[in-house]
């Protein structure tokens, strides 16, 4: 344009106008409380004085009345608020509404004793839908848009060979694993160890901490009735693909050694005795098409190098599967302990394999320091065979870290795993110094989350300006420190934490969303996903209920979409996101976050029960 204007495009209009979707001003949980729990909404308005407000009911009747609590400026939204706070709504009741004074109106929502039993069996049910190698049946898949035929289904995958992108050349490997099956990550459809292994984890933590209401047949999959708990068979199908991604006793493959330097760019590969060793992922070799059904996507696909990372991940949930299975399953516990050993022997043995950005049509999840897996896997494999030898190992490995229970536990996420060590620690270290020391470091952090809430005007234990890509797992991750501190004390204060980060999730969010598809008024529907993608697609499916967004990202505008918003942010973390299949770093689903989900999930509906 002659006067030098921009041009927007129409995809970049796209993006604009999801950024500018209607907001309502007044923001509470999509889905409800259950009754006598705290309830918190917010409302946004630039008036100083405190306002009318009412809980009604849909005739009319008003349920609870007061005044809002002028909270001020809110940096997270870049708006004003009022908090309206009350414990009151102790009688169930159905599609209850906030109405503030010259603001406006809430989303409906519930007051009942099992307001979040469907949230938990659909965010579970999110991995059945995502299983590579079988069908996807209409019996357990919510419904017949949901089926397809399988895809992947006998994936036998040698090693990647040829150039990568940084035009390092990667020799053949001498051998073929049988890794069918396992979860598709993300949007993408491969699959990955080291996110498996945090999701996995979160599954079985799940499990282990006595979750009740997934007894055989409760969650509805193709193994109910085989006398297995369900929770245990769907974290089993994953595992299954995690201990198949480990390399024969005597394999030789290409392997990177050694660089720490910060520098994506690896050295050249080599090849290297890497028995017992674990690939750091499978899938294709080039991205698939989007959109795309699985069973269409028969690209070429390979193994991904070992990497010590992924084999310290099949070390360590290796071994809490070794102590979950004891009793249960006893021969696939000791499958689980016997792969366990070997990735921890291989991982000392070759403490330095690292993996980079540099392969195409996968995702890297690549990191160069993985101090954090080596004190995890370590104290995994400690509290799972009470052997000194392993807990001298985690000494040796924290004294590699920051102190705790000094500084606590950062949440953990799958490239940050001590948390994780010292959450198995707190609950079933042999050790009963080990044990409290873990436990204080737990509330200790616990402590910190709800410190912060007095700084965040929608009541939640984050206050940070930047918020990362998944930001909706690591709101989830605190949950899961907060419901574990209090599950160990008993301590309503962090059942209440705990409890308004799932609201948050659930629509008491600045975008007045909720980041659960199915669950609420105004759920998002467009995940970056490649065959859930009938809001952009036609004749692909939206979402099933349960598939979690990734949630508001200013960290790093990566794609078209967070670049056409990133300026209307204005710095505001929480309102940098977009319902729209294209924006993946702000929108993509992916197993680790979908996991933390579920166990707040699971975890808000069994608590505080009499049976």
């Amino acid at each position: 344009m002659a006067n030098g204007a921009h041009i927007i495009t129409p995809k970049q209009q796209e993006y604009l106008n999801a950024f500018n979707a209607p907001r309502g001003p007044v923001r509470a949980t999509q889905t409800g409380i259950r009754p006598g729990y705290n309830f918190i909404g917010v409302a946004e308005s630039d008036l100083t004085e405190s306002l009318q407000w009412q809980i009604t009911a849909p005739n009319g009747v008003v349920v609870v009345q007061g005044r809002t609590i002028p909270y001020g400026f809110d940096e997270g939204s870049g708006a004003n608020v009022h908090l309206v706070v009350t414990d009151a709504l102790k009688t169930p009741a159905t599609n209850l509404v906030l109405a503030v004074e010259g603001v406006g109106k809430s989303h409906p929502f519930n007051v009942a004793e099992d307001v979040f039993r469907d949230l938990k069996y659909d965010t579970l049910n999110y991995f059945y839908h995502n299983r590579a190698g079988v069908p996807i049946e209409a019996e357990y898949a919510d419904g017949e848009q949901w089926a397809r035929p399988a895809a992947h289904e006998k994936e036998m995958l040698t090693c990647f060979h040829g150039k990568d992108l940084y035009k390092a050349e990667w020799p053949r490997c001498d051998y073929k694993l049988d890794v069918s099956g396992g979860w598709y990550d993300a949007g993408d459809q491969s699959k990955y160890v080291v996110n498996s292994g945090i999701s996995v984890w979160t599954l079985l933590n799940a499990y282990e901490r006595g979750t009740s209401g997934f007894e055989d047949g409760a969650a509805n999959i193709p193994e109910s009735g085989n006398g297995l708990n369900d929770l245990l068979d769907e974290a089993r199908y994953n595992l299954d693909y995690m201990l198949s991604m480990q390399a024969p006793e005597g394999a030789q493959a290409a392997i990177v050694r050694g660089n720490m330097d910060g520098k994506w760019q690896p050295d050249s590969p080599k090849m290297a005795d890497v028995s017992g060793m674990v690939h750091h992922k499978s899938g294709n070799i080039e991205w698939p098409a989007m959109p795309i059904m699985p069973h269409h996507n028969t690209g070429s696909r390979a193994l991904f190098a070992p990497s010590t990372a992924a084999t310290l991940h099949v070390a360590a949930v290796g071994a809490q599967c070794a102590r979950v299975f004891h009793g249960v399953d006893d021969a696939y516990a000791d499958k689980c302990l016997t792969a366990a050993k070997r990735a921890y022997a291989a991982a000392q043995r070759v403490p330095d394999a690292y993996a980079y950005n540099n392969f195409p049509g996968t995702g890297p999840y690549g990191s160069t320091d993985i101090r954090d897996e080596f004190y995890w896997a370590a104290a995994e494999m400690y509290v799972s065979t009470g052997e000194a030898a392993y807990a001298e190992d985690m000494k040796t490995y924290q004294s590699q870290l920051d102190q705790w229970p000094v500084s606590g536990l950062k949440e953990p996420n799958w490239g940050a795993t001590k948390g994780l060590g010292i959450l198995t620690l707190a609950r079933f270290a042999p050790d009963e110094t080990l044990k409290q020391e873990a436990a204080a470091g737990v509330h200790q952090t616990a402590d910190a989350y709800l410190a912060q809430i007095r700084f965040e005007g929608y009541q939640i234990p984050i206050n940070r300006g930047i918020w990362p890509w998944g930001s909706i797992g690591t709101l989830a991750n605190r949950g899961l420190i907060l419901g574990t501190a209090y599950d160990m004390s008993g301590d309503v204060k962090y059942r209440d934490g705990a409890l308004d980060l799932l609201d948050y999730i659930l629509g008491r969010n600045p975008r007045d969303i909720s980041y659960v598809s199915g669950h609420g008024e105004n759920a998002f529907k467009a995940p970056h996903h490649r065959h859930w993608a009938g809001a952009q697609y036609r004749g692909f499916p939206l979402p099933p209920p349960g598939a979690v967004a990734g949630g508001p990202n200013n960290t790093d505008p990566a794609g078209p979409a967070s670049a056409a918003i990133i300026d209307l942010c204005d710095g505001h973390a929480q309102i940098c996101y977009i319902d729209h299949v294209d924006a993946y770093e702000l929108n993509e689903v992916a197993i680790n976050w979908q996991a933390a989900t579920f166990w707040l999930a699971a975890w808000a509906d069994d608590i505080d029960r009499a049976n």
